[in-house]
Formats: structure tokens, sequence, C-alpha cells
């Protein structure tokens, strides 16, 4: 997770860098052609490699819709070639953080106090950092709680990001508009709900509530009086990534009670609760030492 200083919050600055990276990917295609009218057998794996870096790169640093965009569809197979499916799956893991005086700035506006003055102890430094947020590590009252961040300008630059990263897709990636209209439209419409952190403190409470009573389950607690329109503070829950647990755990019991914990909360959230986890990835669950499964 790399630290970055400022993030491009306006649309002169985020505009200049998808040209930026548009120039460098054609540059890349005129190089590859250059070098396949001397050699026929130039392997194209290596332009998808080198564009999909460039892409994922400048999806990292906008953040917000366009990172978003990048992890969605590399959960979608058959969609993406190759090279840019496994470099965009890094999205669901990783993403460049806010420098601490964003950190500290973001708390005077939306609470009026420096998070030191909030919580007994607060790290300036995010553990994790994702497209939309980032989570810090912070204690108060002997309680270890999770404050998330929400982003410079993210909620603010929606649209205009999806406008701008879409013609990438179309251009270089070689994806036809008609095979992800659907999903630019979803996206648009999803991430206006996600950037609410009001709406998602409400869905949390409303859903831990509603499925107490399913085995194996942990929802975390959130805190209201600690959370604000950019702020969202929970409980920290220690737990690996469920990925990691599909990859070590070797007992298939244990496997067969966190997917049954997974399925009961899927069951339960669509059929009795009429919601949906509509953020499905591997980062957004997690499993305990004791196996149980986090949502």
């Amino acid at each position: 997770m790399q630290e970055q200083d400022k993030i491009p919050t306006s649309k002169v600055e985020r505009a200049s860098k998808v040209f930026r990276t548009s120039m460098k990917v054609g540059a890349n295609y005129i190089k590859h052609n250059a070098q396949k009218v001397v050699n026929k057998n130039v392997d194209d794996n290596a332009l998808n490699e080198k564009n999909a870096e460039e892409l994922f790169k400048l999806m990292s640093q906008l953040k917000g819709s366009a990172l978003k965009i990048a992890q969605m569809m590399s959960m979608d197979n058959g969609m993406l070639p190759k090279a840019y499916a496994e470099k965009f799956a890094l999205a669901q893991n990783s993403a460049m953080a806010l420098s601490g005086p964003l950190v500290m700035n973001t708390f005077k506006k939306y609470i009026g106090k420096s998070p030191n003055e909030i919580f007994d102890t607060f790290n300036v430094n995010a553990i994790h950092a994702a497209s939309i947020g980032q989570v810090h590590e912070a204690y108060k009252d002997g309680k270890k709680l999770a404050v998330k961040l929400q982003y410079p300008g993210v909620a603010d630059s929606i649209h205009s990001d999806i406008n701008m990263v879409k013609p990438l897709f179309l251009r270089f990636i070689g994806v036809k508009e008609k095979d992800v209209k659907q999903y630019f439209e979803e996206f648009e419409e999803r991430l206006n709900e996600e950037c609410d952190y009001q709406l998602a403190l409400q869905y949390g409470i409303e859903i831990a509530e509603a499925t107490i009573d399913i085995p194996n389950l942990i929802i975390p607690k959130y805190y209201k009086e600690l959370s604000a329109k950019k702020i969202l503070t929970m409980e920290w829950i220690e737990a690996k990534p469920l990925q990691y647990f599909i990859d070590n755990e070797k007992d298939q019991d244990t496997k067969n009670l966190i997917a049954q914990a997974l399925l009961d909360f899927l069951h339960s959230s669509i059929h009795e609760h009429q919601r949906f986890h509509a953020d499905p990835h591997p980062g957004n669950f997690l499993v305990t030492a004791d196996h149980q499964l986090v949502v």
C-alpha cells in the first residue's frame, strides 16, 4: 500500500491524468506495431501487460468509481483479456492511501474535531486502502475500532470519472460498448449510494439486527456517534480475508461451516429482508480464527 500526497480532485487534474495515460498506452501500441513489422512473432501479451499496468496505475490514482470499475470487471470471468483481469484483480485488496494532512482535514471538515480529540488513540496511517475509502485503527474506551474515511471528491466525480474511463476500456482493451453499457449504468447508481456513509451506517445496523440469529456470522457493530457523512466507524474484528481462508484451510468440514454461514446470510438478506450485498468481492468477507464469517 503506497502513500499518495495529493489525490487529483478537480476535473482538470483528473482529465489530465487520463490524457497522459491514454498517450502512454497509445505509444505502447505504436511501438508494438512497429516491432511486429520487423518480427511477426512478437507476443501481444507483452503489450497487454504494459497497458494493463498503465490503466491500473491510473485507476488507483483516481480511486473512487475508476478503481471500483476495475474491481468489478475483474470479477466477471471472460470479459477482459487475461493480463487486464489479473492486474485489475489487485483492486480487490489494494490502493494508494491518503496522506496524514488529508486525514486530519477530513475529520475537521465533517466532525469539527481532530481524530485525537475523538478517540483515545488513532493511527493516522491507513491499515487498509480500497476504492472509495481507507480504514484506520483507533481505540476508544478500551475498544478497538475500524474508522473508514472516504477519499475527497469521490462522490462528486463519479459521473465524470465514468465518462473519462469508459473510452479507455472501449479503445484500448477492445471491450464492446454493448457489453459494458449495463456495467457503467449500474456502477453510477450504486456508487452514488455507496458514497453515502450515512446510508451505509443505516444498512449496517439494520442487517446486523436482521441476521443476529445466523450461526457463525458476525456483522461488525456500527457507532453512529463516531460517524459522519464521510466517516464510518465500526468495531474492529480480527480476521483473515475469505480468499486466504479458502486457499489455506485444509479441513472440508470447516470450509463447509463458513460456506453455510455465507449461504444463510445471502439467503436471509434477499428472501427475508429484501436486501442484497451488492459488492460481494472477497475483500468484503473475512474469517476469524474460531471460524466465524465476518461481513
